[in-house]
């Protein structure tokens, strides 16, 4: 039970930590914003330790804190997408990853009701589901040699959105269109309309009709300005998927 007395240190003042740090004070929970020049030799840490790093810096950060005390340390963990917490040796661990993106640091308010995915050992998760509930958030569980197919679904509905917004300007660009702020509008309805009815229900368009001409004659235009037609034919092939499923 994480109770006042508990100290959440975070390692790392970047945006997510020091959007965890801020809503952590609000909710009158003890916590440490800890940076690069912290002490770890005379200044030993207790209670549970959150490294909130770039990923390439994790392993770092834990290498330092091996060759310190940590028998007061209750549990550590950190915040990576793509990382497990497996490598933290003989010691309650977890990681809790944010489906938000933080472009800058976060009010608390701003980043309640997002969902995290947590995965670690039996006491870690426990930790790591009392730290969501702190943050008013919703948590998914991962098996620990999963994350990277948790993370991967995570890129495909987030960053793989911008390419297929660029595909689209791209096209626009070639009829002289500056304007396409209809279409972000296009895509967040869309995205609306799954999240009310589900992917089969939502789906609209040329797939949904059996329009097979404005589908060959889509995938010529595709091929000629964007080229790659087989990623016209994947896209496709997987509408028709979700057309076909029950």
């Amino acid at each position: 039970m994480i109770e006042n007395n508990i100290t959440i240190n975070i390692i790392g003042p970047g945006k997510v930590g020091r959007s965890l740090y801020n809503c952590f004070k609000e909710k009158h929970i003890k916590t440490l914003l800890i940076d690069k020049n912290w002490d770890y030799k005379n200044k030993k840490l207790n209670g549970i330790v959150l490294i909130t790093t770039q990923d390439e810096n994790i392993i770092p950060v834990w290498n330092i804190l091996q060759k310190h005390d940590l028998t007061k340390i209750l549990a550590i963990g950190h915040c990576s997408g793509y990382l497990d917490s497996s490598f933290f040796d003989n010691i309650p661990h977890f990681s809790i990853h944010p489906n938000f993106p933080f472009s800058s640091i976060k009010k608390c308010h701003e980043i309640k009701n997002i969902t995290w995915g947590i995965e670690g050992d039996e006491i870690g998760i426990t930790f790591a589901k009392e730290i969501i509930n702190i943050l008013n958030g919703k948590y998914v569980i991962i098996p620990q040699n999963k994350k990277g197919i948790y993370h991967l679904a995570a890129v495909i509905a987030s960053n793989f959105s911008y390419v297929l917004i660029k595909m689209a300007k791209d096209l626009y660009d070639e009829i002289e269109i500056k304007d396409i702020n209809h279409l972000l509008d296009l895509s967040i309805n869309s995205l609306n309309n799954i999240k009310k009815i589900g992917l089969k229900n939502a789906l609209t368009g040329p797939v949904a009709r059996n329009d097979f001409n404005t589908i060959n004659n889509e995938r010529d235009i595709f091929g000629e300005i964007l080229g790659n037609v087989e990623v016209y034919d994947f896209f496709i092939k997987l509408l028709y998927k979700i057309k076909e499923d029950d």
